[in-house]
C-alpha cells in the first residue's frame, strides 16, 4: 500500500499529514514514513485514553485504557478487527507504527482526537434509535461481507488512502443514510482534530510535525487548508501595515 502525505505550513511549522487506514496497513510502512519525515512531534487521530492503551500494548503493560463500553463502539471495534484480520493485519497497526517512530525519534506524542466515550455518547444523544440500529446492522454486515471478498476489501482499503474522490463520495453516502451518526463520527471529529492540531502548533515551537489520520478524515485537510490560507492572508496584511507605518 502506498501512503499519501499532504504538506502544510502553519504558524511557522511544516506540518505533514499522513493519511492511512486503520485496518490492513503494515506497521513498518507507517513507521518508516514517519522516520523519513523526521518530525519533532507526532500528532495522532487518537484520544488520550486510546493512546495510553496502544502505549501499554506496545510495551507489554496491563495498564492501558479500557475499550469502548457502548454498543455502537463495540460493534465498530469488532467490525474493524474482523476487516483487519481478513486483509492480514491487526487493528491499529498504523498508529502503533507512528508511535514506534515517534519514540525512536524522541518526538512528542500528541493525541488530537475526541474522547472515544464522548463520541459514543454524542451519537446516542444526536442520532435516533432507528438510525443507530441501522448503522450497527450495516457495520456488521459490511464486516461479514469482507470475509467472503478479502481481495475486494483489500482493494477498497488501498483506494481509500489514495482516492480522495471515492472516499468523499462514501462519506456523502453515509451522510444521506445516517446523517446524525456521520455528523458526530466524521464531521465533529474533523473539526476537533484540526482545531487541536492548530492549537498545538500555536503553543509549541516545533519546526516540523506529522499528523497521522485515517483516510475517512479528508475534512481535516479542508480545515487545515483554510487555516493555512487565512494565516497567510493575515501575515500578508500585517506585512503591508508595517510597510505603511514605516513609510
Amino acid at each position: 500500500m502506498r501512503l499519501h502525505v499532504d504538506t502544510f505550513h502553519i504558524l511557522g511549522t511544516e506540518l505533514h499529514v499522513l493519511r492511512t487506514a486503520h485496518a490492513g496497513v503494515d506497521r513498518e510502512l507507517v513507521r518508516d514514513k514517519v522516520l523519513e519525515l523526521e518530525p519533532e512531534a507526532v500528532l495522532l487521530e487518537l484520544c488520550e485514553g486510546r493512546l495510553l492503551t496502544l502505549l501499554a500494548e506496545l510495551h507489554g503493560s496491563d495498564e492501558g485504557g479500557r475499550g469502548p463500553q457502548r454498543l455502537s463502539g463495540r460493534i465498530i471495534s469488532l467490525a474493524e478487527r474482523v476487516v483487519s484480520r481478513v486483509v492480514g493485519g491487526e487493528l491499529g497497526e498504523d498508529m502503533l507504527g507512528a508511535i514506534e517512530a515517534a519514540e525512536e525519534l524522541e518526538a512528542e506524542l500528541v493525541p488530537v482526537d475526541m474522547d472515544l466515550d464522548g463520541i459514543l455518547r454524542r451519537i446516542r444523544i444526536k442520532a435516533p434509535l432507528t438510525e443507530r440500529l441501522k448503522f450497527q446492522v450495516l457495520t456488521l454486515l459490511d464486516a461479514l461481507c469482507s470475509v467472503f471478498r478479502p481481495s475486494k476489501t483489500r482493494e477498497m482499503l488501498t483506494d481509500s488512502v489514495t482516492d480522495e474522490r471515492a472516499v468523499r463520495e462514501m462519506i456523502e453516502w453515509m451522510r444521506r443514510k445516517f446523517p446524525n451518526v456521520t455528523r458526530v463520527l466524521i464531521d465533529e471529529r474533523n473539526t476537533v482534530i484540526a482545531e487541536n492540531t492548530i492549537e498545538y502548533l500555536h503553543r509549541s515551537d516545533v519546526s516540523r510535525a506529522v499528523l497521522v489520520i485515517g483516510a475517512a478524515h479528508y475534512g481535516v485537510l479542508d480545515i487545515l487548508r483554510e487555516a493555512e490560507r487565512e494565516l497567510d492572508d493575515e501575515d500578508t496584511a500585517s506585512g503591508k501595515d508595517e510597510e505603511e507605518t514605516a513609510d
